[in-house]
């Protein structure tokens, strides 16, 4: 078992506790992952689980503010795309495991030390996430001290699905961008390797060798390419829904900070708890800005290792190799452009630059100036209204 399915498992229990794949997948003996069809407990499971679902969201959908119902249709849209896209998931995760194993054949020419993040890295990152998510928390305990316990200020307060589902959205599909990274950055490493201007070493490596080596390189980055892609079409309906709701739950909590601030009506309220209350806010729009620029990052350094590959194709002297190795540049290179037009095609990964800084930043000031504009509207005031009483019927301390 290579390191990828030790670091993956704790990921996919994740993504099948929360929903994003069945629990009816399992890895077989040849390490793929297939889905189990003969037990029917599995098919049991999923439905008591989406019957559940279906009364929770119903139970809470009416006890909830605007706000938590924002997390609620969050939740939904992440369930349904990735049910919708779970074939090209399960085709992503047995593409990279079949790739892996495809890298045991290759020449012994090639001694590149493969790069991985290795289990502890990931971890980390359970680790600090559990301690973030046990720390707010508290704090929100702590800010906004319940009265009554019932079963939304449970589902409010303490599960923090909206986290939860958002953490386990980010985590896996940079999980997935980190590895192809890393696995583009392995060819890279791979071509180093060759003799330099792909020149014939008397006694070590004859152009044939080279060749063969050049060609298993353009094949693996091929098929490396089409994994990239299908992350795209399985990951791309689920993050674009999680990254439009994001943006909407972020618009409103922006324009409830401005304009209602009742989170901090009281004028007893110490000094300190009333920053405190200002300040969970904040912390709530760093978190989304990390999530959201941990993904556009990930996919823009993916991008940048496999074109990176190029910069040697181009350096190479073609007019000193022979016909064989001419041609398989010329493949090579040919091959890369196709790739490239039929790249990171789910609904939009940009590179990081200043229109899509500015996007961002003119869609969220125009949002919140329609909004303001908007605060005496009927809806807005019932949305705003809706939320004062669910904390005054949920005996919260405001």
């Amino acid at each position: 078992m290579n390191v990828f399915v030790l670091t993956l498992k704790p990921i996919l229990m994740l993504c099948k506790i929360v929903g994003i794949i069945k629990t009816s997948y399992y890895f077989e003996s040849n390490g793929l992952l297939v889905k189990n069809t003969n037990s029917r407990y599995h098919s049991l499971f999923e439905f008591s689980k989406t019957v559940v679902l279906l009364l929770v969201t119903y139970y809470s959908h009416r006890q909830f503010d605007l706000l938590d119902t924002l997390i609620l249709y969050t939740f939904w849209i992440v369930i349904i795309t990735s049910r919708i896209s779970e074939t090209w998931i399960i085709k992503l995760i047995n593409g990279i495991i079949k790739f892996d194993q495809k890298l045991t054949s290759l020449p012994t020419h090639l001694q590149a030390h493969q790069r991985q993040l290795n289990k502890q890295y990931w971890n980390r990152i359970f680790t600090c996430a559990t301690l973030y998510y046990i720390a707010l928390t508290l704090l929100y305990v702590y800010l906004w001290p319940v009265k009554i316990l019932d079963f939304t200020i449970v589902i409010m307060f303490f599960v923090r699905i909206g986290f939860i589902v958002e953490f386990t959205v980010i985590v896996s599909s940079h999980f997935y961008l980190q590895n192809l990274e890393y696995r583009f950055e392995l060819l890279n490493d791979f071509w180093k390797c060759l003799p330099a201007g792909l020149l014939d070493v008397p006694g070590e490596c004859s152009l044939h060798d080279i060749a063969m080596m050049v060609d298993n390189i353009r094949l693996l980055h091929a098929e490396l390419s089409d994994i990239l892609r299908i992350f795209s079409m399985g990951y791309g309906q689920m993050l674009l829904g999680y990254f439009v709701f994001s943006y909407i739950n972020t618009l409103v909590c922006l324009f409830y900070t401005i304009c209602f601030k009742f989170s901090i009506s009281e004028e007893n309220n110490p000094m300190m708890e009333k920053i405190l209350k200002e300040s969970v806010q904040f912390i709530y729009y760093l978190q989304n800005i990390i999530f959201t620029m941990s993904i556009v990052t990930a996919a823009l350094r993916v991008n940048d290792k496999k074109r990176q590959i190029i910069s040697y194709l181009r350096l190479t002297k073609i007019s000193n190799v022979s016909t064989a190795l001419k041609t398989q540049i010329k493949m090579f290179m040919n091959q890369v452009s196709v790739f490239e037009s039929d790249e990171m095609t789910a609904y939009g990964f940009f590179s990081i630059n200043l229109n899509l800084v500015m996007s961002i930043i003119i869609l969220i000031i125009s949002g919140i100036a329609t909004l303001i504009q908007m605060k005496e509207h009927p809806y807005i005031m019932q949305a705003i209204n809706a939320t004062k009483n669910f904390y005054q019927q949920s005996n919260i301390s405001v």
